[in-house]
Order: C-alpha cells, then structure tokens, then sequence
C-alpha cells in the first residue's frame, strides 16, 4: 500500500520517485484490445491516494481493490499473530481471492460500456 501512496499516477503511467513502471508485455500483444488488468495498478494507486473518479477512468476495479488491501493485511497479521493459519482465514482468503477476481472482470466489462 504504501508503494501506491508514494506514486505519481497519470492516466498513460505511473512513477515512483520518477521512475516509470515497467511496460506490460500482454499490451504489447494485444495491441489496442485492454487486457482485464489493463490500468488496474495505476487505478488502485490513484484510489489509495483519494482520487475515485481518476481511479475509475483508468479501471473501475482499482477502487474495489484500494477497499481489499486493508482487509488482506489484517488476515495476513492475524495468520501471523497465531503462528498458524484456521480454516476461517482459508475462508476469507477464497472470499478474497473471488471478490479480486470479481473487481478485474467487472471493471474490464464496465469499461467497454464507456
């Protein structure tokens, strides 16, 4: 997270203390069609940073992702705090796992209505 805070995050890059990001290979490939995850690093920067509606420009799942991360540390900590992983942190994890994946492919059909 504090990497996202730290970036200085425009619609065609982000940087970090003015180095840029590496490009993304699949867009490259893929050449004008966005891939899923197409903007998601820059757009959940950019909601960590309080900017929702820039965030949602670049992919409106970053927002949803910016809300996860505080959620994902705490059942990390607590893993880490009781030594050993319960089946209820396996269960948030699934949950987690599926709502991350349920923002990308969201976001990727939000922005074709756009």
């Amino acid at each position: 997270m504090a990497v996202g805070w730290t970036a200085t995050v425009r619609p065609e890059a982000a940087t970090w203390f003015g180095m840029r990001g590496p490009e993304c290979p699949l867009a490259q490939c893929l050449g004008p069609i966005a891939c899923p995850g197409c903007g998601l690093v820059r757009s959940t920067s950019s909601a960590l940073q309080g900017n929702f509606s820039e965030s949602f420009t670049m992919h409106p799942g970053g927002i949803g992702i910016a809300i996860l991360l505080p959620a994902t540390f705490a059942v990390h900590f607590d893993i880490l705090r009781h030594g050993r992983e319960y089946p209820g942190h396996r269960r948030l994890r699934r949950i987690g796992y599926a709502l991350t994946s349920a923002c990308i492919v969201l976001g990727w059909l939000i922005r074709f209505s756009f």
